[in-house]
């Protein structure tokens, strides 16, 4: 489903109390308009929009939902356009930290379209990127030292703390970090950024928790780490739980992967925008 076209439609609806005005708002013909509005209350469950002599009404649900819907579309179009910005301006260079979702980073390669060229590394590799102009933009993880670079607010996105299938942890009704005693704490080098590495170990010792850290160089690495049954580690919320593991929401707060969008300057503010609004709606 088309989310984000079925609510644009919702919202002509909704602006424009007709169907056959909505249809001509939007370039097309009314039957997708209706048909759009019908799939996409079966999808929320809900009664949007009621058919009136006159037009149609927006139902109690309908009016709760509307500024969000208005919200939804309107990022959607500045995205849009933000993207094609972009393709005018030649090769995009774009920094990512492994950690970040498959998802979000394949949503910014596609906003941005041929012209990306996206490296993925280590947040201290990455800014050396950006301060030698080989890469316009990164996105690290935080806290790290800027040095000369400018970044942008803290965003924090959800993880979830991946866990050997059937542990201890998996198996309590109540499951604590301590429970995570027996297991090293899979995840990437201290030098891909030490002093988010450091930040995540003391985040630990405030919940009793000291782990040994096993080195994992590379995302696969850690989920094998898992797998085997001697390590835990941090996943993004939605990655998909892999054979051998399962997927724990423990101290939401202290796990959650914060990051900051990295630039030399203002003239790439358009490719900034663009990918703070993914990070966000990641956040949603």
């Amino acid at each position: 489903m088309d989310l984000v076209r079925h609510l644009e439609y919702f919202v002509a609806v909704a602006e424009e109390r007709h169907f056959g005005r909505a249809a001509a708002t939007l370039g097309v013909t009314q039957p997708p308009v209706s048909r759009a509005i019908k799939a996409l209350e079966k999808h929320l469950g809900l009664t949007l929009v009621e058919r009136t002599p006159d037009g149609a009404a927006i139902t109690e649900h309908g009016a709760a939902l509307l500024p969000r819907a208005r919200l939804i579309v309107d990022d959607a179009r500045r995205l849009t356009t933000t993207a094609r910005s972009l393709t005018t301006s030649g090769t995009v260079r774009i920094g990512l930290i492994p950690q970040l979702d498959d998802g979000i980073a394949a949503r910014i390669a596609a906003s941005v379209g041929v012209q990306a060229r996206v490296e993925t590394a280590g947040a201290v590799s990455l800014l050396d990127g950006v301060r030698s102009h080989d890469l316009d933009v990164a996105v690290v993880d935080h806290p790290v030292v800027l040095d000369r670079l400018s970044a942008g607010p803290v965003i924090a996105l959800p993880r979830r703390v991946r866990v050997p299938a059937g542990h201890r942890s998996a198996r309590a009704e109540r499951p604590r970090l301590t429970m995570l005693s027996d297991l090293a704490f899979a995840t990437a080098p201290r030098t891909a950024n030490p002093p988010a590495h450091d930040l995540i170990l003391d985040a630990f010792r405030r919940h009793a928790l000291d782990p040994e850290v096993f080195i994992a160089n590379t995302v696969r690495d850690a989920a094998i780490g898992v797998a085997s049954g001697r390590c835990f580690g941090l996943v993004p919320a939605a990655s998909p739980v892999l054979p051998g593991t399962e997927h724990l929401d423990l101290a939401a707060d202290d796990v959650a992967l914060r990051v900051r969008i990295v630039r030399r300057d203002d003239s790439v503010k358009p490719l900034v925008d663009l990918i703070d609004r993914i990070l966000l709606q990641a956040c949603r």
